[in-house]
């Protein structure tokens, strides 16, 4: 099971809409979402999983953002019986009382947050209900079921434009052996970093981050980033930059990628020659990395021959089918 992190902002929130209206997303990820903003589209979120009859982790105390300061809020759903939405909690230095007599569905340490008495620990593990852990945490032998591990397997950069010193990293190989480590399901924050950022804004440098399957089955993601990075100016430029150089790369890889319908999207703008802005884009590449984790958990040993969406990249690319499918390598 895949358990993506995300703050629940505007765009994660509509790539998740993406995904449950189109179908895409596998039973086996389960959304864990951070509320930061109380806001109609998370509402809505809420209600589009539930009746898809979908799993999704709302965490009930969120620590970043603007929605922990309000202990009331304007947007309220009803929760109907045997619902598909489930509950968390992140520890902190004055919830474990609370934590102990009504257990959620899970529980979310931090790292900075973890009780020291083993005492605690002993009464935690006889809990039905499962852990999120961080990554190198001293404490899972505490825990030694129902766990799942979270990582910072996206590796920001300081600035947009640190991305040009190494265009590829690896990502993750978790999808694999999380089973065989004993973990119940494993977890990151997608495409972003751990630290959280309220807002965003416009740099010198624009990327894309897309995450792919090498050869020896591990996730890695490749950057493609704008040339023009002299100022924030032109932003609609440095997508254009950034966008030609991914379309070229999965052309050249087409045969080995999973062509997904993040993918077809952004490239669609570039044939459109339109800049949605910069939270469409990201909406996009996130749609593509859940896309691409569901058919990895969904279709282990033949996820490529499956799905990936190779005719309508040649139909949208240069309007062309099979028969003329060399003319694009």
């Amino acid at each position: 099971m895949y358990y993506p992190y995300l703050r629940g902002k505007q765009f994660d929130l509509l790539a998740l809409k993406e995904m449950i209206q189109q179908n895409l997303l596998s039973k086996k990820v389960v959304p864990i979402i951070e509320p930061v903003r109380d806001s109609a589209t998370f509402k809505n979120i809420v209600e589009l999983f539930q009746k898809a009859n979908h799993p999704l982790i709302i965490i009930d105390n969120p620590q970043v953002g603007q929605f922990k300061l309000f202990d009331e809020h304007l947007h309220l759903w009803e929760e109907k019986e045997n619902s598909s939405i489930q509950h968390a909690m992140i520890i902190t230095s004055d919830n474990y009382q609370q934590i102990m007599e009504q257990p959620p569905k899970l529980i979310i340490f931090d790292g900075q947050h973890q009780p020291r008495d083993p005492k605690i620990w002993k009464e935690l593990s006889k809990m039905d209900t499962h852990f999120l852990l961080p990554d190198h945490n001293r404490f899972h032998i505490w825990l030694p079921e129902n766990k799942i591990i979270i990582k910072e397997a996206f590796k920001p950069r300081k600035h947009v434009e640190d991305y040009s010193e190494k265009i590829d990293d690896f990502f993750s190989d978790d999808y694999l052996f999380f089973k065989e480590e004993g973990n119940h399901g494993f977890s990151d924050f997608t495409i972003e970093g751990r630290r959280y950022f309220d807002k965003g804004f416009p740099s010198r440098a624009l990327a894309l981050h897309l995450t792919y399957v090498d050869a020896y089955g591990n996730l890695r993601v490749k950057h493609f980033i704008s040339d023009t990075n002299d100022s924030a100016k032109d932003q609609a430029l440095k997508f254009f930059e950034a966008v030609e150089k991914m379309q070229q790369w999965v052309l050249r890889n087409q045969d080995q990628l999973l062509i997904t319908t993040g993918i077809l999207a952004l490239l669609s703008l570039k044939q459109q020659k339109k800049f949605p802005g910069l939270g469409v884009l990201k909406k996009w590449t996130l749609v593509h990395h859940l896309e691409l984790l569901s058919l990895l958990l969904d279709q282990p040993t033949n996820w490529l021959r499956m799905y990936s969406k190779v005719e309508e990249l040649h139909s949208l690319i240069c309007g062309i089918g099979h028969t003329e499918r060399q003319k694009l390598v």
